[in-house]
């Protein structure tokens, strides 16, 4: 894991980092901070875990890791405090703050947070491999605002009343139909009254190809019908696939096929 430090005195970032070593020797890398605005630069390399002091200079504890969770949500917060009644308390649950030390901070304090970080990341990867199984969709563990959001789309989506098969056999056919035109998922999603990123998910779970390669796989089976005429330019050709581009269609048609159109049609004409 990424550990974050931060402590306006030294000796303190070096006692935890120290008692973190002896605890779990040459497992984690180490970033310190000295204040809050310090802590915000850091947070960009995005630590796993964080022992904060409230009280620093510059800007105190708490108000950091209310700007710092923007840029770091998954970062599990622990504070620490030399006060043994915890007046910040309130605001300390508000922030989802996992926990708090006081200070002085011994080894086995150091090594209850440990136990307990270990334990919050093995049973997250539990319960996100379980729901990957139920539902197919990778959830984002990192803030329950994020979680939030994917459960919202995927309930706002499956309250159409769409089974799958129904969506996949809607969108095959609106591609057969609409293939020659400039579409995409977001376009087909609309169609339907889904989103774009649960057409994707449920085309690929039934189907096992991407929405957008199996669009690609229909504009070139049409092409490779119409090269079948010599006299057919293949820029021609590309523009009744929905292609606009007859460089991008080449190297689309040779990816697939392994031939040029050119090849392609010569080959049909021989």
């Amino acid at each position: 894991m990424l550990i974050l430090i931060c402590d306006d005195e030294p000796m303190v970032r070096i006692g935890l980092k120290s008692m973190l070593e002896e605890l779990e020797p040459g497992v984690h890398s180490y970033i310190e901070a000295a204040n809050g605005y310090e802590l915000l630069e850091k947070a960009s390399l995005f630590p796993d875990l964080a022992f904060v002091d409230v009280q620093m200079p510059v800007m105190d504890g708490l108000s950091a890791i209310e700007a710092a969770r923007e840029t770091s949500p998954a970062t599990k917060w622990f504070l620490l405090t030399g006060y043994s009644h915890f007046e910040y308390a309130q605001k300390a649950i508000q922030l989802g703050i996992s926990d708090y030390l006081l200070k002085p901070v011994g080894i086995k304090e150091i090594a209850e947070v440990m136990d307990k970080v270990h334990k919050w990341n093995t049973d997250s990867k539990l319960v996100k491999s379980y729901l990957k199984i139920v539902t197919d969709v990778d959830f984002d563990l990192s803030s329950p605002q994020r979680m939030a959001s994917q459960i919202q789309e995927m309930t706002d989506t499956q309250s159409s009343g769409q089974p799958y098969a129904d969506i996949v056999s809607k969108a095959k056919s609106y591609v057969q139909s609409h293939y020659q035109n400039d579409i995409g998922v977001d376009l087909i999603a609309g169609h339907l009254n889904i989103t774009p990123n649960y057409l994707s998910r449920v085309f690929r779970s039934q189907t096992g190809v991407k929405l957008i390669e199996y669009l690609s796989e229909v504009r070139i089976s049409k092409a490779k019908s119409l090269l079948k005429n010599p006299n057919i330019a293949i820029k021609n050709v590309a523009r009744l696939v929905g292609y606009h581009n007859s460089k991008h269609f080449t190297k689309v048609f040779c990816k697939m096929t392994g031939k040029t159109p050119s090849e392609y049609q010569k080959e049909k004409r021989g």
